[in-house]
């Protein structure tokens, strides 16, 4: 800003442009000049504009404000720009919960190393404003609420035997062993619900990465979609199987949102046998294209044998229109 300018916006709102190191807002009280150098601004700090930009090199660290309210500093007036928002509105409490709000909306829903910075992030805003940390994320759809959708999930209490994590459901009584468990669950921290699942020695690993002491006593759940037969048979398939079937639905032009009905007959074979150490059979998958209607048959072989598992599987596709594919996964240790 020329000083020109600046001279006529004495007493009035503007704005400090710290580029990575954020935005705020601010009083002009004094244009400082001196014979042969750049003009410098007197500036009282009102509020928060953005948050200065946050570094993960070792860890998520947040960039806080550089300056407090009420703070006087002096600035180059370079860094001076108009501000032309509502001046009633405008205090720091509100700016800096705004701040947050915007680094929360955009690093949400991104990759990990965004996770990462999200979940700072909302530490940062439950300890600034306690008392409406909850409300603004779950506004933001970025925490989930409890009571509505209790009737979604299973709820598990952390018990310790013999010094290792079981998870009781608290209406029926069922024992579930938490280590080696492959559905992702949701533990419930001060800060509200975080998804995740079991990493070793008693931590639980939220998606971003986080680590979180267990306890007994820890309440986990599981949303029972989970457990639902389609959900099921994801979970049971290996990795590059599942890429590899993930990748065939995306060739014929399906998403898993397409799939009206599974018939799973694989994990119920592995679920309600004990003894048996080979398993084969065919699960059949409906899905429903706008003007289509597609199966697909999924033959499985499976033999386990500590812990060298063969296995083998066969997505073989059909639609209503003639359509025909076909894709095979099998592992090392399948012949």
């Amino acid at each position: 800003m020329e000083r020109k300018q600046a001279e006529t916006l004495v007493g009035k709102l503007v704005m400090i442009n710290e580029n990575e190191q954020g935005q705020y807002i601010g009083t002009l009280e004094e244009v400082i000049t001196a014979p042969r150098k750049p003009w410098r601004g007197l500036v009282k700090i009102v509020s928060v504009e953005t948050l200065p930009k946050p570094t993960i090199k070792n860890g998520v660290e947040l960039g806080l404000p550089l300056y407090s309210e009420g703070e006087t500093i002096e600035v180059s007036g370079t860094k001076i720009i108009p501000f032309e928002a509502d001046s009633t509105a405008v205090t720091y409490k509100k700016g800096l919960e705004l701040a947050i709000i915007k680094q929360l909306n955009y690093h949400k829903d991104k990759s990990k190393e965004h996770s990462s910075i999200f979940e700072a992030l909302a530490s940062y805003l439950h300890e600034f404003e306690p008392s409406r940390a909850t409300s603004i994320l779950k506004d933001l759809s970025l925490i989930e609420a409890d009571d509505s959708e209790k009737t979604d999930y299973l709820y598990y209490t952390l018990e310790n035997r013999n010094n290792s994590p079981i998870l009781v459901e608290e209406i029926h009584k069922k024992e579930v062993p938490l280590e080696g468990c492959p559905f992702e669950f949701e533990l419930k921290t001060s800060r509200g619900w975080v998804k995740g699942g079991y990493y070793s020695k008693w931590l639980f690993q939220a998606v971003s990465g986080k680590k979180y002491k267990l306890k007994e006593d820890k309440i986990l759940r599981l949303n029972k979609k989970h457990l639902e037969p389609y959900e099921l048979l994801l979970n049971e398939l290996d990795k590059p199987a599942l890429q590899s079937f993930e990748h065939f639905l995306k060739t014929n032009h399906l998403t898993h949102k397409q799939m009206i009905n599974c018939h799973n007959s694989l994990v119920g074979q592995l679920l309600f046998s004990t003894e048996q150490k080979e398993f084969n059979g065919t699960n059949f998958i409906t899905y429903k294209d706008q003007n289509d209607m597609i199966i697909i048959q999924h033959h499985y072989e499976r033999k386990l044998n500590k812990g060298l598992d063969t296995v083998y599987d066969r997505f073989e596709l059909t639609s209503s229109t003639g359509v025909r594919s076909i894709v095979t996964y099998t592992n090392s240790f399948t012949s």
